[in-house]
């Protein structure tokens, strides 16, 4: 399994408008930056861009302490890299330097970083060839400029990782990057080949004398590009079907779309066409320099995307209201050294309590007596897991299960009625229980036994939930990454008499074929069971329910929240009928229990693991 560093230092290769670009938005995201390019003039234009670019990046995320003298410069290209947790490679589009260069990077960096192109048509495959660990190489392509447009597509190569896409998915995520996944390599990607379909026929209409340039682009900007700015075309096509929605559109309009495609055009691109292009443009730019259009066109951007984060977080009329008096979540995040904080239920007011967790995964809060626990997975080959405890304000840090009891903890409950603390143990294959001081540690379930077993996934314990009523012990099992293989499943809190924790025959698969389900929670009064799952769309990236007792015994779900970055913590407040979730993109999510009215509360906090909710007293 790849591992790769939480990243606080990024290095940047190549300086010119795209990696100037890229340097502009690590450095708002709080980012410590060194820069390197060749050039003897790179370091000045360097940062004069970015001074120039500042205001327009920070107006869309500004990060505490983000600073443009974080920024750092070299001309030595080992230096820049040499403790770089995440490179974002810029050099020009010819893969013999890239090949060459993603080799040096390769032995300049450290081990565990990841190696990102931001290359616009080249393969990492072809990149990779000559890395001897190509794995931690990836494509990151972002769209100009990258300092204000969020779309980054990501694609690996070949030898790349699994882990190593899902990781720069949800770092890029986490400081608020839209990234997409694109589960093949082609030249160009996604979005240019977009971008060259539609100028083609652009380029078609200009030759044909059907519109001049200036119109062409009118035809564009004000129109479709309006609407794309909002939302993509299968979504308004969705739209465009009327009540039958774009089951109509498929059925009734889009035939007439095919029709168009057979009069598409392919223009032989001639030096007098050309020129035609190149005399609309200037006439329409009418005197104004490439600054100043750039500057007037990202001024625009920034406004939409306030526009759109401030639709994103009201959500509609119906979005859920949420109270926050007394009211607090706990959260964990995994990378940035590992943190503890809190914040109202509303996403105000947010507070650090601890810092330096190793890897935390799971939370729970005991109001009553003032404590706030929390796991840490550690570094699952040295099983080295640990749980620890804090007071409500951070105080008095305590671990209490200590370094190898517990081999990999993740999700974390407190049981208030019988006073103990259950979590599940990843590559230990166990759930487990313990008092609230850490003493009476129990293997509640063992599902494997030793390395072999270890590196099945299938195995492996994450989520669990605790119905005292009922009197059953609820854990998920995520099966390998996307695999298809999750399963939740539960058995009686306490082993029968005379069975063990790895023979116990009172367990019962509810659910199998899940693609990767992670934390679960109980609504104890709606009967009802809930969990995220981090696994591939349309059933992963989501927030899921069942009833706890089906109607015959058929364990049945629906889906309440999609598009998660990753998701992986969830906390319920059944009173209030709220649910928050967290995921690896950095995003806190709020929702009624139904999923509705859902609401963005926090956004690029890190990789965010568990969540906890309490009302202090």
């Amino acid at each position: 399994m790849t591992s790769h560093s939480p990243v606080h230092r990024v290095a940047i290769v190549g300086t010119g408008t795209i990696g100037a670009s890229w340097a502009t938005h690590y450095l708002v995201r709080g980012f410590d930056v060194t820069a390197t390019d060749p050039s003897p003039t790179a370091e000045a234009a360097l940062r004069s861009y970015v001074a120039a670019a500042w205001d327009a990046a920070a107006s869309i995320g500004l990060a505490p302490g983000a600073s443009q003298e974080r920024l750092g410069f070299t001309a030595d290209l080992r230096q820049a890299v040499a403790d770089a947790d995440f490179v974002q490679e810029n050099a020009p589009e010819r893969p013999e330097l890239k090949v060459k260069l993603f080799a040096d990077l390769d032995d300049a960096t450290p081990p565990d970083s990841i190696i990102a192109s931001s290359s616009s048509g080249i393969t990492m495959s072809e990149i990779q060839a000559g890395c001897r660990r190509p794995e931690r190489t990836v494509i990151g392509h972002p769209f100009n400029p990258p300092h204000i447009v969020p779309l980054v597509e990501v694609v690996g190569g070949t030898k790349t990782a699994p882990a190593t896409v899902r990781d720069a998915m949800a770092f890029y995520a986490s400081i608020g990057k839209k990234p997409i996944h694109l589960k093949k390599e082609l030249p160009g990607h996604v979005a240019n080949r977009i971008q060259a379909a539609l100028y083609r026929e652009v380029v078609y209409l200009v030759k044909e004398g059907v519109l001049d340039v200036a119109d062409s682009d009118d035809a564009v900007s004000w129109g479709p590009g309006l609407r794309w700015g909002v939302m993509g075309p299968h979504l308004l096509w969705h739209l465009g079907g009327g009540e039958g929605g774009i089951q109509h559109f498929m059925d009734t309009l889009m035939p007439r779309m095919v029709d168009f495609w057979k009069d598409l055009g392919t223009p032989e691109f001639t030096p007098e066409l050309a020129e035609t292009i190149v005399s609309g443009v200037l006439r329409e730019a009418n005197g104004r320099s490439v600054d100043e259009l750039a500057a007037g066109r990202d001024a625009m951007l920034s406004a939409l995307l306030a526009v759109r984060a401030q639709h994103d977080t009201a959500g509609s009329a119906s979005a859920v209201t949420v109270p926050h008096d007394q009211e607090r979540l706990f959260v964990l995040e995994a990378s940035g050294g590992g943190r503890l904080f809190s914040v109202n239920s509303d996403g105000s007011d947010k507070n650090v309590l601890v810092t330096g967790c190793r890897i935390p995964d799971g939370v729970a809060v005991d109001a009553a007596a003032g404590h706030v626990y929390w796991t840490n997975m550690g570094i699952p080959p040295e099983n080295d897991g640990s749980i620890e405890r804090v007071d409500l304000d951070g105080g008095n840090r305590t671990t209490i299960v200590p370094d190898g009891v517990t081999h990999t903890p993740k999700q974390l409950h407190f049981e208030a009625s019988d006073r103990k603390l259950y979590w599940c143990d990843r590559e230990g294959m166990r759930v487990m229980r313990c008092d609230l001081d850490g003493s009476g540690v129990e293997t509640l379930v063992q599902t494997g036994e030793g390395d072999d077993d270890r590196r099945d996934e299938t195995k492996w314990c994450v989520g669990v939930a605790v119905d005292p009523v009922g009197g059953h012990l609820y854990w998920t099992q995520k099966g390998p990454s996307d695999a298809g293989l999750g399963r939740i499943l539960r058995a009686g809190i306490d082993l029968p008499a005379g069975q063990t924790a790895a023979g116990r025959d009172d367990i019962e698969v509810l659910f199998d074929g899940l693609p990767e389900p992670i934390d679960l929670e109980l609504d104890l009064d709606g009967h009802m069971l809930y969990w995220t799952d981090r696994g591939d769309p349309p059933r992963g990236n989501t927030v899921n329910r069942s009833p706890m007792d089906p109607p015959g015994g058929q364990w049945t779900s629906e889906i309440l929240l999609t598009h998660l970055m990753e998701g992986i913590g969830i906390a319920l407040d059944p009173d209030g009928r709220h649910m928050y979730a967290t995921d690896l993109g950095g995003s806190v999510y709020a929702a009624g229990l139904d999923g509705s009215g859902r609401k963005e509360i926090l956004a690029a906090q890190g990789n965010l693991t568990g969540i906890a909710r309490a009302v202090l007293p």
